[in-house]
């Protein structure tokens, strides 16, 4: 049983992502554990809205005395008879990113809300002054607006976290994509060195199947395998381009960064600062010359 937001897992379901869990276990306990936190941070911090307001532009989860609380249940609860399956500093690994997943939720559900109220209230305005004859709030209702950009708040943290567990994948992949603008801006501090590859500035995006698009898809897919396995540099002319196909539900943005003569594992360690073993760590570097990251944007 692992705690999977819904929109998630309908992008699972319909094959639009692959989840990949590579620690399990314990689910009870980090349950238990989350279930004592959201108690006693409701109790001690009044309703969600006001939480979120006097906080202003911080992640409220992770002072001092949050951490101590965290680590004094954590203590309390493999402490009754029950030891931990698996080191103290993964099973923190895990909590961090549940309550930053739950932070997220939360921050983005609160940043709809407040976005659709001024859109509905713009549509008002222009309804009263005769700009828009056909106020339809319903519709305004149902309309879902961008994410906002929710890895800003403890970026490094959160990779941190995030690579001791990735680093536990027995076959991880050699494609990173994120959505997150300051979670590339992070890697990209990092290793300054890395080089554009593809810039999409428009794919559209369908619902339904298109040939059109699914023979590119593939053609991509080829590509990136050449970038991953073949010694950096490689020519690419002719080997990146958009489809040609109008229309679509949605366009996106697409943009990825080689970096040269590094597996995935060796560039995220160098990255974080964790040098913590990985699963599989000989088979990823036969398989593997570089890594690829990037960043899709709607």
């Amino acid at each position: 049983r692992h705690d999977i937001p819904a929109e998630i897992q309908t992008w699972a379901d319909s094959g639009i992502i692959d989840l990949r869990v590579p620690i399990a276990g314990d689910e009870n306990k980090l349950e238990a554990i989350l279930k004592d936190y959201n108690a006693w941070a409701n109790l001690h911090q009044g309703s969600t809205l006001d939480f979120f307001k006097a906080w202003g532009g911080k992640i409220p989860f992770f002072d001092e005395n949050f951490a101590s609380q965290i680590r004094a249940d954590i203590k309390k609860k493999s402490s009754a008879g029950q030891s931990l399956k698996e080191p103290e500093d993964i099973f923190s690994a895990r909590l961090f990113l549940h309550i930053a997943q739950s932070f997220d939720l939360q921050n983005n559900g609160l940043n709809q809300d407040l976005r659709l109220s001024e859109a509905m209230e713009q549509n008002l305005i222009k309804n009263l002054k005769g700009e828009d004859e056909d106020l339809n709030l319903k519709a305004a209702a149902k309309e879902r607006f961008p994410i906002s950009d929710t890895g800003f708040y403890m970026v490094a943290e959160r990779l941190k976290a995030w690579t001791k567990l990735m680093q536990h994948d027995r076959e991880p992949p050699g494609l990173f994509i994120t959505t997150s603008r300051s979670v590339l801006d992070e890697l990209m501090d990092k290793a300054p060195e890395i080089e554009m590859v593809i810039d999409f500035d428009s794919i559209p995006m369908h619902a339904g199947r298109d040939e059109t698009v699914e023979k590119w898809q593939d053609g991509l897919l080829a590509s990136l395998n050449t970038l991953l396995t073949s010694a950096w540099p490689v020519p690419t002319d002719g080997m990146f381009e958009a489809p040609v196909v109008s229309g679509g539900d949605a366009n996106v943005a697409i943009k990825l960064y080689i970096v040269a003569g590094e597996t995935p594992y060796d560039f995220f360690v160098r990255c974080v600062g964790d040098n913590s073993p990985q699963a599989g760590l000989e088979t990823e570097r036969l398989r593997f010359k570089n890594t690829l990251i990037g960043i899709v944007e709607l």
